[in-house]
Parts: structure tokens; C-alpha cells; sequence
């Protein structure tokens, strides 16, 4: 499992997606993402996997935990 921390913003693609914006590119995450933390600064952890998904936005993240940073 790995961290990684940035900005996170909700999309309104494809049904929904949410995106986690860091230095280095977006990452699409997916699972239960809390949706008061939308536009905040956050530390996801997850698995992540080399795929692109339907949001187009690079890795796919498997969230298991995100909090506020």
C-alpha cells in the first residue's frame, strides 16, 4: 500500500470520478472518497495500478483510507 498526498476535486465524467491533482500529474481514484474533503489538500492511501480507467486522468488509485492533510 502507498501514500500519496495533493489536491482532491470531484468530476463530473462519466457519472462521476474523483481525482487526486499532485506535483507530478493526476491520479483517478476510486472507492468510498469523502465528499466534504472535495477541493481540500488530502493524504490518500491505496493500491495503485497502471491502467487508464474511463476518467483519462493517468494511474488508477484503489483508495483504502483519506484524511484531510
Amino acid at each position: 500500500m502507498s501514500r500519496w498526498s495533493g489536491r482532491l476535486e470531484r468530476r463530473d465524467l462519466e457519472g462521476g470520478v474523483w481525482v487526486l491533482r499532485t506535483p507530478a500529474g493526476e491520479l483517478s481514484l476510486y472507492g468510498d472518497v469523502p465528499r466534504h474533503l472535495d477541493g481540500q489538500q488530502v493524504e490518500v492511501e491505496g493500491v495503485a495500478e497502471e491502467a487508464f480507467g474511463f476518467a483519462m486522468a493517468g494511474t488508477s488509485i484503489t483508495v483504502k483510507s483519506v484524511r484531510k492533510a
